[in-house]
């Protein structure tokens, strides 16, 4: 009986808290001083987070796309990078409209890593798409002990429901009332009183879809779109949380879209808007998927009169096959058709893609790997929040690409600014765009606005850094400003020599060294990947772990220990070449607290050709 009194009077000790709380973003804590010793160890964390719309291209969709549960599941690791290991799981619980999560409180001697899923789905499967279990407590401990169990492990481990096979009548989660299931990872360097599970600034934190989403519109006056009959080759499951850039393996285990066993149905008609199809209120669902799985789909439609199926692969601009990447949205658009396709599913199955007979464009939201800042209105992103030449030309560059959504025309506050004007010799400046303006988003549209930014770099920029003094007098960093109302993000631009045609490796790594003639650059990495080029990707570029370790995937790596070696191979051919790599990084576990837990890094590397005797 006296427990229950303490339970009651805890309550309502929480609801004058809360109905007296005079601010949003307000840390609550229980002050009761009959509550019992275990309560003394808890905290009290109000959870604040959203997901981007689907709004790139521009759709309506699903208004379920866009929800999030109000008890998601807080998973508590200490430790930096992905060795953190497991110490807590909680779930959320709401009161008065809100999210609170009671986390027991840990010291500031070490970094704590809070993983977030959101809309979890009933069942969890850990390591194989066989054996489910119900998603509490008691199941989750059960697979993911305490004090064993490290943060690398669980997102690799940690699986969405495993469709069947084939996955026939409803696309997964394009029903009315089905959730998506989300996540986020924040780093924090104490869990008590102070901690907030929002951004450095209290804006809330950006929650990441586990899946990717496809819509198709269809332009050609010459041709009928039906619908889709198939998506073949799709993976059954997904990761609920993505730790690094790789996308899980399923290539043995993949399922197929469609209606029926026979085909003889379509599993997705479109709508007809102003003499155009689209599919963008039903679209395609599917978990993020290498180019190895070789996902398609299989349309139907009416060229000259007579129905065909028309296989469409899923390739890139350059031809290339794409990774369907979590959290993106991919849009089609049919422009015209060519010629007509195959009469049966069976026969456009086995045939090569139809996509030379189809001429179509694709438009990707990847606005999730953007580094956002936002408030209750709209948000401003950019691709990447430092930007690295390696050059010995004095030359403009495309430094990053930045996005926002804001349809408030600012008089004043929409500019994007270089530091020129600090920096002597006219060693760097902003080219485009060239009237310094951030482009607003038109009033009748949702489509956030893409813009890309050039900037001039010289040779020289090297010595511009604040590591260089001059006569004295410490230099300064070169800066690409933009400001957006009261949104304000910078780009850090850098330079350093072209490489020799002999080929080096770059180190990327915690560091002392301010030498700008050694290979080493003082950052504390997560992840990176090799941009797709003309030689998709350039095969002389390698990513290798510090330890040197050879690796099958030399395009894409994950670290646990903040070093990324970049091999440079030797050039053989008289032209220079060039390449891109994009790092993430994470704050130094042994460094300041900083205003962001990552970054992204943007790094054209351009090696000389080797000398004609």
């Amino acid at each position: 009986m006296k427990k229950v009194m303490i339970h009651i009077i805890r309550l309502l000790s929480l609801t004058f808290l809360m109905l007296t709380a005079s601010c949003e973003h307000e840390t609550l804590l229980v002050e009761n001083p009959e509550r019992e010793t275990v309560a003394e160890e808890k905290v009290q964390i109000e959870i604040f987070t959203r997901v981007n719309s689907y709004r790139l291209p521009a759709t309506r969709g699903l208004e379920d796309e866009e929800t999030v549960g109000k008890t998601p599941w807080v998973f508590v690791f200490k430790g930096a990078g992905g060795n953190a290991r497991l110490i807590e799981v909680v779930q959320a619980f709401e009161m008065i409209k809100k999210r609170y999560v009671l986390l027991t409180k840990q010291a500031d001697d070490s970094k704590y890593q809070l993983l977030i899923l959101a809309n979890p789905q009933v069942e969890f499967y850990y390591g194989d798409a066989v054996n489910g279990y119900e998603f509490n407590m008691e199941k989750l401990l059960g697979k993911m002990k305490p004090g064993v169990v490290t943060l690398s492990e669980v997102c690799e481990n940690l699986l969405t429901e495993p469709l069947a096979i084939p996955a026939l009548a409803v696309m997964p989660f394009n029903y009315s009332g089905a959730t998506i299931p989300m996540s986020y990872l924040l780093e924090v360097d104490r869990v008590d009183n102070t901690t907030q599970i929002a951004n450095a600034d209290g804006s809330p934190l950006l929650l990441v879809r586990s899946i990717a989403k496809m819509t198709i519109t269809n332009k050609a006056v010459n041709f009928e779109l039906k619908g889709i009959t198939a998506v073949v080759n799709v993976p059954r499951q997904g990761q609920l949380h993505n730790w690094g850039n790789s996308i899980m393996d399923n290539t043995s285990n993949l399922t197929e879209y469609r209606a029926d066993a026979g085909y003889s149905a379509l599993l997705i008609t479109p709508e007809t808007v102003n003499d155009w199809q689209h599919t963008e209120n039903s679209p395609v669902y599917l978990y993020e998927s290498g180019m190895q799985n070789n996902t398609y789909l299989i349309l139907q439609g009416t060229y000259e009169g007579k129905d065909y199926y028309y296989k469409m692969a899923l390739l890139g601009s350059g031809k290339h096959m794409l990774d369907i990447l979590r959290n993106h949205a991919y849009a089609f658009t049919i422009n015209t058709v060519n010629g007509p396709g195959y009469d049966t599913v069976a026969d456009a199955k086995a045939s090569k893609a139809s996509n030379v007979d189809i001429d179509y464009s694709i438009l990707i939201d990847d606005s999730n790997t953007y580094e956002v800042v936002a408030n209750n209105d709209y948000y401003l992103g950019v691709s990447n929040s430092v930007f690295i030449a390696y050059t010995d030309e004095n030359k403009d560059h495309e430094a990053f690409e930045f996005i926002t959504d804001c349809k408030t025309d600012f008089p004043e506050a929409k500019t994007i600014r270089d530091n020129e004007n600090m920096l002597a010799g006219g060693v760097f400046g902003l080219r485009k765009p060239i009237d310094g303006l951030i482009p607003i988003v038109n009033q009748e549209t949702t489509d956030p606005r893409k813009t890309a930014v050039e900037v001039y770099v010289s040779n020289w920029l090297k010595w511009y850094e604040d590591t260089q003094y001059y006569q004295g007098v410490r230099r300064d960093n070169a800066y690409i400003t933009l400001k957006l109302g009261n949104l304000v993000k910078s780009v850090h631009i850098r330079q350093r020599d072209a490489l020799p045609a002999g080929g080096t490796t770059l180190k990327y790594m915690p560091t002392g060294n301010t030498d700008v003639a050694v290979h080493e650059m003082n950052y504390y990495c997560l992840s990176a990947f090799v941009e797709k080029g003309s030689d998709n990707p350039p095969a002389w570029i390698k990513l290798r772990p510090s330890t040197g370790a050879a690796r099958d995937d030399t395009e894409s790596i994950t670290v646990d220990d903040g070093k990324i070696y970049i091999e440079v191979l030797p050039n053989v051919a008289s032209a220079p070449r060039t390449g891109i790599i994009y790092l993430v990084t994470i704050r130094d576990p042994d460094g300041s607290v900083g205003s962001h837990v990552t970054q992204r890094i943007k790094v054209s590397v351009t090696q000389l050709g080797k000398s004609i005797s």
